[in-house]
């Protein structure tokens, strides 16, 4: 074929694919493109989408998040200023009424005596539920072990000394005796209880001076003006044993009388000793064992 016959073959050519051309636009679009064509046309309509659906959901998100607190405010009850009013004159009493009543405890950093001062208390205690059961050498160490926690209450030695003596253990009777007498000098029943345990130790001038100066201190006092009589009379000064229960006579008192018959029996007046012993017997205020003890004293006597 000639060059012109080939010209006007693809002209002729040409002419026609520009007439599909303006049939369809996407007549002269190869296939290849067309395939890629498409993909982009969908991705790009399902990312809208996704962005359509969530721009709805988060539309209704903020809505219900915003609509919160239009709810709780919704909730509120307001009253009007001229509705209320409230009476507080008497609150100003009772408040300081109520903090008044309020009772903090003392704080200490210091819990060792806390804890000193609570075992003493315990000690304590079961030490006077074994002396009312009668059990003297329990109660006597329980006491020992209160005195140990708290020295604060000298009555603890008394009792430690007194249940010595009274379970007839003088000479431990007598050293807690005159520990206590350096702490309580002067005291009446320590002083006494000093002198009773010096006696029985075998210490009678000891025990006798203590005695006369608590006679001197407590002219008046029965226990002392009774025991010292009891030692002069047991050291047979029976003068001066008589002078005492005398006092102890005039004062009321029976032993006072019973002592001032014993010493004129042994002066050898028995006379003077009958008669106080008969005017014992008549008398109403004492026990029937004492009575029956008298009445053998006048038998022997008359």
């Amino acid at each position: 074929m000639s060059k012109t016959g080939r010209f006007l073959s693809k002209k002729e050519e040409g002419e026609n694919q520009q007439d599909l051309a303006d049939i369809h636009p996407f007549s002269q679009v190869k296939p290849r493109k067309r395939k890629n064509l498409l993909i982009g046309i969908l991705a790009v309509f399902t990312a809208v989408l996704y962005g359509v659906i969530g721009f709805f959901v988060y539309k209704d998100f903020m809505g219900d998040k915003q609509s919160e607190p239009e709810v709780k405010k919704s909730a509120k009850t307001y009253i009007k200023p001229e509705n209320f009013s409230v009476d507080i004159s008497g609150l100003e009493p009772a408040v300081k009424r109520a903090v008044d009543s309020i009772q903090i405890p003392e704080l200490s950093f210091y819990k060792k005596p806390e804890q000193k001062v609570s075992r003493y208390r315990y000690y304590l205690i079961k030490a006077k539920e074994s002396e009312i059961k009668g059990n003297y050498l329990d109660a006597v160490s329980f006491y020992k072990k209160a005195w140990s926690a708290s020295k604060k209450d000298p009555d603890v030695l008394y009792r430690i000394a007194l249940l010595y003596y009274k379970t007839k253990q003088y000479r431990k009777a007598e050293i807690y005796a005159k520990q206590l007498a350096k702490i309580k000098k002067n005291d009446p029943k320590v002083m006494l209880l000093l002198a009773k345990s010096y006696e029985k130790t075998g210490k009678t001038k000891k025990a006798k001076l203590i005695l006369e100066e608590a006679y001197f201190l407590y002219p008046e006092n029965k226990e002392i003006l009774e025991n010292l009589g009891k030692l002069y009379e047991k050291e047979n000064a029976l003068i001066v044993a008589k002078d005492i229960y005398q006092i102890l006579a005039d004062m009321g008192y029976i032993e006072g009388k019973l002592g001032l018959a014993r010493v004129y029996e042994k002066l050898g007046e028995k006379k003077s000793a009958l008669k106080i012993y008969r005017e014992l017997y008549q008398s109403p205020n004492i026990s029937e064992e004492l009575r029956s003890k008298i009445e053998d004293k006048i038998i022997s006597l008359e």
